[in-house]
């Protein structure tokens, strides 16, 4: 058997717990409805690019009073994007009206409404992220600044390098022009 030594002896680590109530995190479906009150907004896909709020006002207040219809467009080009808002003043109204309006036509295209899980985005919140997405999605990298230190460095040795390789060139060609005329001559 071996001698025992302190350095050799295995420790095991397990997290400390806490003696504090466990919190909730996330959103959606684990949502306590005691904490927080029911959704009263509604998220409508698939909206014909020509619709107009009037056009989703009109059947959803047959469920209860409409607080407000919005339907987002693209900041820079202006156009529709095929989806609104529809927020009522009570969450029973918006209950209702999202389970007999769910799948329906309106203006020729059958919508899907789920529960809408944030509140309306601001312009500013619209710009920078229709900026960020770009036309075919989210873009994953950043671009440096044009003007950053570390391009204008790089810029800067790359012409460097550049122009001492052309005036390497021009020496060789020189000296290879002149020793083919040394050749020829002789």
């Amino acid at each position: 058997m071996g001698r025992y030594s302190p350095r050799s002896r295995r420790r095991s680590y397990s997290p400390r717990r806490s003696r504090s109530p466990p919190t909730r995190r996330g959103r959606g479906r684990d949502r306590d409805p005691r904490l927080s009150p029911a959704p009263s907004g509604l998220l409508v896909r698939n909206i014909s690019l020509d619709a107009r709020p009037e056009d989703l006002r009109i059947p959803f207040e047959r469920f209860g009073p409409v607080k407000d219809v919005y339907l987002p467009k693209n900041y820079y080009t202006g156009e529709p994007r095929g989806f609104g808002f529809v927020k009522f003043r009570n969450p029973e109204d918006a209950f209702e009206a999202k389970h007999h309006l769910n799948h329906t036509v309106i203006g020729g295209r059958e919508i899907a409404i789920v529960f809408a899980e944030e509140n309306r985005k601001t312009p500013q919140e619209m710009r920078t992220t229709s900026r960020a997405g770009g036309r075919y999605g989210a873009s994953h990298r950043r671009p440096s600044p044009p003007h950053s230190p570390r391009r204008r460095y790089h810029c800067q040795f790359l012409s460097a390098m550049l122009l001492l390789n052309n005036f390497l060139l021009c020496l060789y060609f020189r000296a290879w022009v002149s020793m083919r005329c040394i050749s020829h001559t002789a």
